[in-house]
C-alpha cells in the first residue's frame, strides 16, 4: 500500500510540475514572439508597431563606446519607451535586428526577463552587435515589454563580415 501511495504522490507532482513546465513553454513562445516584433518594428519605421508591444513609461537604456574614443569608458544614453520612439525614426534608412544565437529567457510568474546577444544592420550592411536585454511584464493584454537596454559594440562581433576578413 505505501508503494501505491509513494507512486501516486509521484505522478501528482509529476503531472504538476509538467503543467508548469508547458505553461512555462507557452509563456516562452509568446515572449520570443513579442521580441520578434520587436525586432520587425525597430525595421517597420512606424513606431506605432513599438507602442503595441511596450509600456510607454519603461525605460530604454543603451551602453555605447564613448566618442571620445577612449577604450573602456561607456557612454549611458536614457529615456522612457516613449521617449525614445518620441525622437523620431530616421526614414532614410532601412534597420534590422536578429538574435545571433538563442535568447536566455526566464519566466516567474507575470515578470520575464529576455537576454541574448544580436547583430543591426542597416540598409542590409553590418552595423554592429551587442547584447538585448527586455525586462516584460504580463498584463491583461498579454507579455508587454517594461524595460530595455543594451550594448552597441563595433568590435569583437561574431557576425560581423568585415572581421572574417581580416
Amino acid at each position: 500500500m505505501r508503494a501505491i501511495t509513494g507512486l501516486l504522490a509521484v505522478s501528482i507532482i509529476t503531472l504538476l510540475s509538467s503543467g508548469n513546465a508547458v505553461a512555462a513553454d507557452d509563456d516562452r513562445a509568446e515572449i520570443l514572439a513579442l521580441m520578434d516584433q520587436a525586432f520587425y518594428a525597430v525595421g517597420s519605421g512606424n513606431p506605432d508597431d513599438m507602442r503595441a508591444i511596450q509600456l510607454a513609461e519603461g525605460t530604454s537604456i543603451s551602453f555605447r563606446q564613448h566618442p571620445d574614443g577612449k577604450r573602456g569608458e561607456l557612454l549611458m544614453r536614457m529615456t522612457t519607451n516613449e521617449g525614445l520612439l518620441a525622437d523620431g525614426v530616421d526614414s532614410d534608412n532601412k534597420y534590422a535586428e536578429r538574435w545571433t544565437g538563442d535568447p536566455v529567457v526566464m519566466i516567474r510568474g507575470p515578470i520575464a526577463v529576455v537576454w541574448g546577444e544580436y547583430e543591426f544592420r542597416i540598409n542590409g550592411d553590418f552595423s554592429h552587435c551587442g547584447v538585448d536585454s527586455a525586462d516584460l511584464v504580463k498584463t491583461d493584454d498579454g507579455w508587454k515589454i517594461a524595460n530595455w537596454m543594451w550594448t552597441v559594440e563595433k568590435e569583437g562581433c561574431p557576425t560581423d563580415p568585415s572581421a572574417a576578413a581580416e
